[in-house]
């Protein structure tokens, strides 16, 4: 298989991570991918131009970040990340959402900083950081007090905490959600999350 990608993606490194936690690293390919440059090819891969994708064994590609992870889980895992001892598989599901949809807001908000200052909306840019809040709020309550155990809400709540951070360090985002932090703190020593941790290179070992 191969998996299109970026290293500080983390719609893509909810991938990674699944492939890590099933033990399924070495049978995937990581391809670097600027999906914004014309002159990469990408486009005739994926013609929405967003990563992650993934060519499957069989040759087909497979596009957004919830149908790979679920079809990694599904076809490697045999659906074992796809419920846990705290979810069942649609509160496994409605975490994913939120996480990715805070996530949205957040790249939003990279999104308009990348561009001139005279381009940027200021409005747009509070909205979606507010949007961003209330998602740390519900993630607050919905993982307090819970352990690191991984499924894909998980997995995709801590790459969406680690990212929002990351990207937006002006931030004290975890302030005022203790609950929050002290999982994040648990979540991101998993080894599967120190690997794929933000500002590593693209590789199944970090370096």
């Amino acid at each position: 298989m191969k998996l299109y990608c970026s290293a500080n993606s983390p719609y893509a490194r909810k991938a990674r991570v699944i492939a890590l936690e099933l033990g399924i690293g070495s049978r995937i390919e990581l391809v670097d991918t600027d999906p914004r440059d014309p002159a990469s090819g990408y486009w005739n891969i994926n013609p929405l131009a967003k990563i992650p994708s993934l060519q499957t064994d069989d040759g087909n590609i497979l596009f957004d970040s919830p149908v790979i992870c679920e079809f990694l889980d599904a076809e490697c895992g045999s659906g074992r990340l796809s419920t846990s001892p705290m979810r069942n598989a649609w509160q496994v599901k409605g975490l994913a959402a939120l996480a990715d949809g805070t996530m949205d807001a957040a790249m939003l908000v990279r999104l308009e900083l990348m561009r001139p200052e005279n381009e940027r909306s200021p409005t747009d840019m509070a909205k979606q950081m507010a949007i961003a809040q209330r998602g740390f709020d519900r993630l607050e309550t919905l993982l307090a007090g819970q352990d690191d155990t991984p499924d894909l809400g998980t997995i995709a709540a801590e790459c969406c905490i680690s990212w929002v951070m990351f990207r937006h360090p002006g931030v004290d985002w975890l302030g005022g959600r203790p609950a929050l932090s002290a999982w994040h703190d648990r979540m991101s020593h998993r080894e599967s999350m120190r690997l794929t941790a933000p500002g590593q290179s693209l590789s199944w070992t970090g370096k």
